[in-house]
This record gives C-alpha cells, sequence and structure tokens, in this order.
C-alpha cells in the first residue's frame, strides 16, 4: 500500500519510494523528495508565479522520458493553475508550483522543472528575467564556458546589467539578469545581439547557431530561451541524468577558477551545505529593486514588439527559435537540446 503524507494540511499519496532512479549512486526517489522538500524554501521562490513545463523520467535517465506543459492526468484541485497563450493565439492550462504540497506532489511525479523568463501576474511576455544559455559541443566543457561566460558578464555590466550565474546541471553554464518587465521579443533581439556580439570577438570558441555540425569544440550561446514560449531549468531543480546533478547557483569566483569540469558539478547532496554557506546566489533576482531596464535601442528586430527590418542572419535565427519552440511541445524533451536546458 502506498503511504500516504500530509504536508501544511494536503494529503499526498506517496509511491515507490525505494525506487532507484538514478543508477550511477543508486539514489532513490524518496531521497530526491528529500532533497526537494529541504531546499523548497528556496526553489519556490523561482518557481513562484511562472507555468511549469515539466521533464518527467519516473523510470530514470535510461527509461522513457517526456516532456509536458498541460497538467498531467490526477493532477488534484488544490494545485494552482492558469491558462497560458502558447502558439498561435492558442491558450492552454499549466501548472504553477506556490507551495509545498503542490512541490511535495510534483516530486512524486520524477521531474524537472522548467520555468519561462516571466511570471504570470505580470502577463504572458513580460520578462522580468533574461538567460543566456552556454552549450559546450564536446570536446569543449564547462572550462570553455567559462571564458565566455566573464566575456558576457562584462559585455552586460557596461550596459548596466548584472549577471549572476548557475549551472546548467548538464554541460553548461546559464547567465540570469534581472530585468524591469520588459517584452520577451525585446529580450530575445537583445540576447541575440549579444551572442553575436560574443561569437564575433571569440569566433574560434563561440557561435551563435544551433547547427549541430558547427558546434564540435565550440560554445553555443542560446539566446532562444527568452521568447515567451521558451522554458529553462529552473534553479535547483534536478537534472534526468545517471547521477543526480542540479542546476546549481554558482560564485563569480568559481567560475573563474573552473580548471576541470567536476568543480562545476553538484549533486542533490552537495547542495544544503552551498545553501549554509552562500545561501540564495540568485536571491537578487527576487528583489525588484535590483531589476533593471534593457538598454535604450536594444530591443529591435523584426515585427511584433520591436518594429523595423529583419536582416538575413536574425531571420535565419528567428527560424531557429522559432523551430525549437515547436519542438517544446508535449513529448519533445527526449532531444538532446531540450534535455540540456
Amino acid at each position: 500500500m502506498s503511504p500516504i503524507t500530509e504536508v501544511e494540511g494536503r494529503r499526498i499519496t506517496l509511491r515507490n519510494l525505494d525506487k532507484v532512479i538514478h543508477p550511477a549512486t543508486g539514489t532513490t526517489k524518496g531521497e530526491l523528495l528529500h532533497y526537494l522538500a529541504s531546499t523548497a524554501d528556496v526553489l519556490l521562490g523561482h518557481l513562484h508565479g511562472r507555468p511549469l513545463a515539466f521533464l518527467r523520467y519516473p523510470d530514470g535517465p535510461d527509461g522513457q522520458k517526456f516532456f509536458t506543459k498541460n497538467p498531467p492526468p490526477g493532477t488534484p484541485s488544490w494545485v494552482t493553475t492558469a491558462e497560458v497563450t502558447r502558439h498561435k493565439g492558442e491558450t492552454a492550462r499549466q501548472v504553477l508550483i506556490q507551495d509545498l504540497p503542490s512541490l511535495m506532489w510534483a516530486a512524486n511525479l520524477v521531474v524537472e522543472l522548467h520555468t519561462p523568463m516571466w511570471r504570470i501576474d505580470q502577463g504572458v511576455g513580460s520578462a522580468d528575467r533574461l538567460v543566456l544559455d552556454l552549450d559546450p559541443g564536446p570536446p569543449a566543457t564547462i572550462v570553455d564556458c567559462r571564458v565566455v561566460a566573464v566575456w558576457l558578464r562584462e559585455r552586460l555590466r557596461a550596459d548596466g546589467l548584472t549577471a549572476y550565474a548557475k549551472t546548467s546541471g548538464s554541460k553548461g553554464l546559464h547567465l540570469l539578469v534581472p530585468l524591469e518587465p520588459t517584452p520577451s521579443r525585446q529580450a530575445t533581439a537583445y540576447a541575440r545581439r549579444l551572442a553575436l556580439e560574443a561569437a564575433n570577438a571569440m569566433p574560434d570558441l563561440v557561435i551563435r547557431k544551433m547547427t549541430r555540425s558547427l558546434r564540435p569544440g565550440k560554445v553555443y550561446v542560446d539566446f532562444s530561451q527568452n521568447a515567451a514560449a521558451k522554458t529553462t531549468a529552473a534553479p535547483y531543480t534536478p537534472r534526468a541524468l545517471p547521477e543526480p546533478a542540479v542546476s546549481a547557483p554558482v560564485t563569480w569566483e568559481e567560475v573563474e577558477e573552473c580548471g576541470d569540469p567536476s568543480a562545476l558539478t553538484f549533486l542533490i547532496d552537495d547542495i544544503p551545505a552551498r545553501l549554509d554557506r552562500h545561501g540564495d546566489l540568485l536571491a537578487p533576482l527576487l528583489d525588484p529593486a535590483q531589476a533593471r531596464p534593457l538598454p535604450t535601442g536594444s530591443g529591435g528586430g523584426g515585427g511584433g514588439d520591436d518594429g523595423g527590418a529583419v536582416d538575413e542572419d536574425e531571420a535565419a535565427d528567428e527560424g531557429e527559435a522559432a523551430d525549437e519552440d515547436a519542438a517544446d511541445g508535449e513529448g519533445a524533451a527526449n532531444d538532446e537540446s531540450a534535455a540540456d536546458r
């Protein structure tokens, strides 16, 4: 018989707590739930108000994985959902994790948690964060990403913006910037320009196109996750990998001093001590006083919010981002690009 636990007055049926989910470490489902409960104080702040996409991996990283934005069958009535505009004006409901019971319910499904760069209370596509995803193509590693990350940090600083770093939990780094509410299309256009500048400044290391054949040994600066329809692995979420790796906030000193990928690999057992030592390194993202506007004139691009013409390279980038948006729907996270966000 599956145990039933009560969390803040909500009854949740927990199943298969002894099931091994991460085979490399023997980590069980029960240990994953314990980790998420112990980090809930910081994790919930980064989930609050953000419609979630789930990458579910109930049989571990080697079993079936599937990506869903729709509330899973059997979602309790007390789990908050919201109507969200998707492609071509269509709407659908998505889950919001607003409290500990909802987090434990989601954790029982065995999921990665992916969030957009906007909150539902500010309006769909009104970004309060900018993200740049640095994805190394083997044999490049996160060690190569650090060079790009520091360059982008300084470039953002020149525009009056402050970047905070976290590991993707997979291969690369994510840079996050607190913004005053900004149309997602403008944030995407600005991030695209930064990716182009980085590629021009470091052509032997950086590419800005996702074409797989171009990526070996280079770092792809993915700007497209700023699109309103896109999501990125949330801070502190476990990832669907053989080890229970976490998308972990890191200090800039750790980034700059990284000489081996293992130095920026953190598992669920590492996070409590890091929280004791550093607190939430991404707490400034939750403070409206830290938000800054995009620089004047940075929101150019084609159509929509931005107006103006689209050059050939930007049109190609828009097409790639649109293709990836389409893949960001039901069942798509089995492909490498979706799983690595």
